[in-house]
């Protein structure tokens, strides 16, 4: 399994493990300045925890829409 960036931000923010299941629920992205979005989600002892992180440049994902 592979431990990108995004997994990395989304397990500090639901408190799952590293390798846990994430599902992409929901992607966009905003033509005029290329922000992108993406809403996981995974399960936790049986209590699903969903996050959406947003893209504001390369490598760089926040809990924030700017």
């Amino acid at each position: 399994m592979k431990n990108t960036l995004l997994r990395r931000i989304a397990v500090h923010f639901t408190g799952a493990d590293i390798s846990a299941t994430f599902r992409v629920m929901h992607t966009w992205r905003r033509p005029e300045d290329d922000v992108r979005a993406v809403r996981l989600e995974t399960v936790i002892n049986g209590n699903a925890k969903r996050v959406t992180l947003y893209r504001h440049a390369p490598g760089k994902w926040s809990l924030m829409p700017l």
